[in-house]
């Protein structure tokens, strides 16, 4: 592994999500220039795109990265990832400095990003861990502000959508409304019709969004949202948040639980996607020079 305990600076430039897909042009070096991920990111497990050749889901592995490492949404504390490809695929992680009048705010904050990358890769790196579920404690132990955050915000705009459901035009048949998934929606809901299966599949998820994880054992906070996570994915399948018109109740309840999903489904393609890529026992990753403070 090469991090570095170099300490802290930043670079101007920040993850591009969405353009990465968009446009395969690389800097020399085979360095993808990054930005800043902000709210309006969306950090949906989907490509909206075909993926490039050779380097699938690029978007889905760095948003990956930026969630788990991102103590908040705040732009000081958002950990933004670049993949370079030459001369081997590697990671650079980067990180603005939060406090630049004091080298010492500076100095514990880099070492503590320094050993929470190490953890998180070693933990993904590692035989034993076989999906999310083995990498979620980390999330909630060392970025329990972030997590509540993301939890908060999906039970907030489903909860907003509590008196909207009947005004939705729903499809009439679930086999229309869920289309290929409507057999795992019937073997939840029985023969609920369309409009009353989104309900309840709202009120689940809100209930789990509810739970005090700091009151919680850990493996029963796993339970719940390994089945919350299930209920994010189902209810995305649905016709009716999939086709939601924009500024809508519906849209913005998508956008907060496709921000939700890279916690999940997310790791699970990362851990694949680092035992193809690196054959060692570590994950090939730096953090960009932070050797010198900016004025």
């Amino acid at each position: 592994m090469s991090s570095t305990p170099n300490l802290v600076d930043t670079i101007s430039s920040s993850l591009s999500l969405s353009r990465y897909n968009r446009e395969q042009k690389t800097e020399p070096g085979g360095i993808h220039p990054a930005r800043h991920v902000d709210e309006d990111d969306d950090l949906t497990i989907r490509p909206r795109r075909k993926s490039p050749p050779k380097i699938p889901k690029q978007h889905v592995i760095t948003n990956t990265i930026t969630s788990y490492l991102s103590k908040s949404d705040s732009r000081e504390e958002v950990v933004s990832v670049t993949i370079n490809i030459s001369p081997e695929v590697s990671f650079t992680l980067h990180k603005p400095l939060r406090n630049r009048s004091s080298l010492e705010v500076n100095a514990c904050e880099a070492i503590q990003d320094l050993m929470d990358a190490h953890e998180f890769f070693k933990i993904i790196k590692n035989p034993q861990t076989e999906s999310y579920k083995d990498v979620l404690p980390f999330l909630i132990t060392r970025r329990k502000k972030f997590f509540k955050k993301r939890l908060w915000v999906v039970r907030a705009t489903l909860k907003a959508m509590s008196g909207e459901w009947s005004t939705i035009g729903t499809s009439p048949s679930i086999h229309e409304e869920f289309s290929s998934f409507s057999s795992i929606a019937c073997s939840r809901f029985g023969a609920l019709p369309p409009v009353d299966m989104l309900i309840k599949l709202s009120v689940e998820i809100q209930t789990c969004a509810r739970v005090n994880i700091d009151a919680v054992p850990m493996g029963r906070l796993v339970q719940i949202f390994n089945c919350m996570f299930e209920d994010c994915h189902l209810l995305l399948r649905s016709r009716t948040i999939a086709k939601a018109a924009p500024r809508s109740g519906a849209a913005a309840a998508k956008s907060a639980m496709e921000r939700f999903l890279p916690l999940s489904g997310g790791v699970d393609y990362l851990i694949k996607f680092c035992r193809n890529t690196f054959p060692g026992p570590e994950v090939r990753y730096q953090w960009t020079d932070r050797s010198y403070f900016e004025d």
